[in-house]
């Protein structure tokens, strides 16, 4: 996380951080709180993009927001990457067909496991896979609808307690799987959807910063999220060395593994010790 602001020694506007609040983002944030010169907007704005790229690895380069007539920028910048507890076969991946909606659909790319054992976990409606990493505390876990065509539904009713609740059920399962490989690269104003939380002092007139700054008559301008995923047979990225696990089965056993096939849109969660870092869909 960085907080920039207006360098008060180069602006008629006096923007002055409060002591308190640079030790709160120092101690609870691992924040840096640093004066630009907003006025030098090309070279204010190079300086926060290379802070941008540094923290996600080179994934997210530009900022798209103007910094014209801003005062602060506060920026937080999150990068994930690990390898697969067992990683997938390249040479088992294949291409098929993606169900977006009853009358659209498209070739995808599958990662695809035969018979072997994965955390699963289901409910009458839904299907529950869990993908751990080497560091077993994260996972990735995939909510699919049982219906081709209920992922309306499964949104509407998959709730953080829901969710909680189908975690706490994972068994380790011998699994048939097909899942998409994933990038997703999505961008996203959040001024509407925070407002329609009930979040609105902080974007009017009545916005009180005054744990931040003496400044008086300053709101929040604008909010914007940001995110890149990609998950290959390795892991979140294609970086890194290639280990794959070869699985090896003893001929005693019987049982028919279950089908996760995700070939429709689902939901997935970023988990770390079972808490929800980061949510999206696949669709």
């Amino acid at each position: 996380m960085a907080v920039y602001h207006y360098s008060q020694n180069q602006s008629s506007k006096k923007f002055v951080v409060r002591k308190s609040y640079d030790k709160v983002a120092i101690e609870k944030f691992s924040a840096r709180v640093r004066a630009l010169q907003f006025s030098r907007r090309e070279e204010t704005t190079r300086k926060i993009e290379t802070f941008l790229s540094r923290r996600t690895a080179g994934r997210i380069k530009h900022m798209h927001s103007s910094i014209k007539d801003a005062l602060s920028v506060v920026l937080s910048a999150a990068y994930f990457t690990s390898q697969w507890e067992h990683s997938f076969v390249k040479a088992t991946n294949s291409f098929g067909t993606f169900y977006h909606e009853e009358s659209v659909k498209r070739k995808v790319e599958y990662m695809n496991v035969l018979n072997e054992k994965r955390y699963y976990a289901e409910t009458e409606d839904m299907q529950v896979l869990s993908l751990r990493y080497k560091d077993t505390s994260y996972a990735l876990n995939i909510f699919l609808s049982k219906n081709r065509f209920g992922f309306d539904a499964l949104r509407t009713k998959l709730s953080g307690s829901l969710i909680q609740h189908s975690l706490s059920q994972l068994k380790a399962t011998y699994m048939k799987i097909s899942i998409p490989k994933i990038k997703i690269e999505s961008e996203f104003k959040l001024k509407s959807f925070l407002k329609s939380m009930g979040i609105s002092e902080l974007f009017s007139d009545h916005c009180n910063l005054t744990g931040i700054t003496k400044t008086s008559q300053l709101k929040i301008s604008s909010a914007e999220h940001r995110a890149v995923l990609e998950v290959t047979e390795d892991g979140t990225s294609e970086e890194g060395v290639q280990t794959y696990f070869k699985p090896t089965l003893s001929p005693t056993i019987t049982v028919q593994p279950i089908s996760f096939i995700a070939d429709h849109p689902f939901i997935f969660v970023l988990t770390k010790d079972r808490n929800p870092l980061f949510i999206g869909q696949y669709v």
